[in-house]
């Protein structure tokens, strides 16, 4: 039954990300990703990020899904920045959107992505984000 469940929610997640609002450069150039594509057999450089310069936590592993809209350090893109944040605001915010507490425009895209999360997790989360 829950595959079902995801056939509502991805749609709407789909409306609420491509809703046809125009977004400026400053908010393109944010969540811009160089990306470097290697083919097999050619030489694509040194690699620039090392396995020892990620930091491998259970907060940078749930941060993954956050990146898309919160950029890879926290500085927003189509969601605000964490900057200046504190953990106990954070960890707030995300138990709001698990309750489905309306907090912003863009709620109904939270309430999925923080349904998912434990306690535990968002404890995880949220200090892990302040640290970026």
């Amino acid at each position: 039954m829950k595959n079902k469940y995801y056939l509502y929610v991805l749609p709407l997640c789909a409306i609420f990300l491509f809703n046809g609002k125009k977004y400026d450069e400053s908010v393109i150039d944010r969540i811009h990703l160089d990306v470097n594509i290697c083919i097999e057999g050619q030489d694509c450089g040194a690699v620039a990020v090392t396995l020892s310069d990620v930091k491998e936590s259970k907060g940078s592993k749930l941060y993954a899904g956050c990146i898309a809209c919160h950029g890879a350090k926290g500085e927003g893109g189509i969601g605000p920045s964490f900057k200046g944040s504190k953990s106990d605001y954070i960890a707030t915010s995300l138990n709001e959107y698990k309750n489905k507490i309306e907090r912003g425009p863009q709620s109904a895209l939270m309430y999925a992505q923080a349904a998912a999360l434990s306690d535990s997790d968002i404890k995880e989360l949220s200090k892990y984000i302040v640290s970026l």
